[in-house]
């Protein structure tokens, strides 16, 4: 009677340490998927912040690789402020020399054209500039999705490896468990056998 009694406890035991250990390991499945889900979500919601960003720099760059493109006509003659200064420009050139009596002159159109020329020379360099800003920041966006990118998936690499190893680790205690039943089973069995409970 003591030997079944030994041998029911190791089994009981072997059972309790099996269920115990898949509790464990389906906990840590549930929270890797947890943390991956959630890692997810921020990533998706990093690119959706950094979107504005990567896509006026990228727009800008393509104004400034247009520029470089040969024979190109260049955005920036084609903008509204410099159509805008220029028509003003002009006009105050003109009016200048109306009330001068200069109107048709060839000092006044070499007035008007200097000036073109001098706005061109002048404000082309800060627009160049302000599309280069730009798109350095089109690139900083760039780069900092690129790194959530990165540590979004090491976490996530991370997290389903726990999740592996909490498994690995169930099933390794859970052969370990049903083992040490049987050992003790066995040992119960054998100890009877040899009268050792008799005495």
């Amino acid at each position: 009677m003591v030997a079944v009694a030994i041998g029911g406890a190791a089994v009981v035991g072997a059972g309790s340490s099996i269920i115990a250990g898949n509790k464990a390991s389906k906990a840590q499945k549930n929270a890797a998927a947890q943390q991956v889900a959630e890692q997810r979500r921020q990533y998706d919601q990093t690119r959706a912040d950094y979107a504005p960003w990567r896509a006026a720099g990228e727009s800008a760059l393509a104004r400034l690789t247009n520029e470089m493109k040969a024979g190109a006509t260049t955005a920036y003659t084609k903008s509204p402020s410099y159509d805008f200064r220029l028509s003003e420009g002009i006009k105050a050139a003109e009016r200048s020399a109306a009330a001068r009596g200069r109107l048709g002159s060839g000092a006044t159109m070499k007035a008007v054209q200097r000036y073109g020329e001098g706005l061109a020379s002048a404000d082309y360099g800060d627009w160049w500039n302000r599309n280069a800003g730009l798109a350095g920041v089109g690139q900083a966006a760039t780069d900092s999705t690129t790194q959530a990118g990165m540590n979004t998936t090491n976490n996530i690499t991370a997290a389903l490896g726990n999740a592996g190893n909490a498994r690995a680790s169930s099933y390794a205690n859970t052969g370990s468990a049903i083992n040490s039943g049987i050992n003790n089973v066995l040992a119960a069995y054998l100890a009877h056998q040899g009268g050792f409970f008799n005495k």
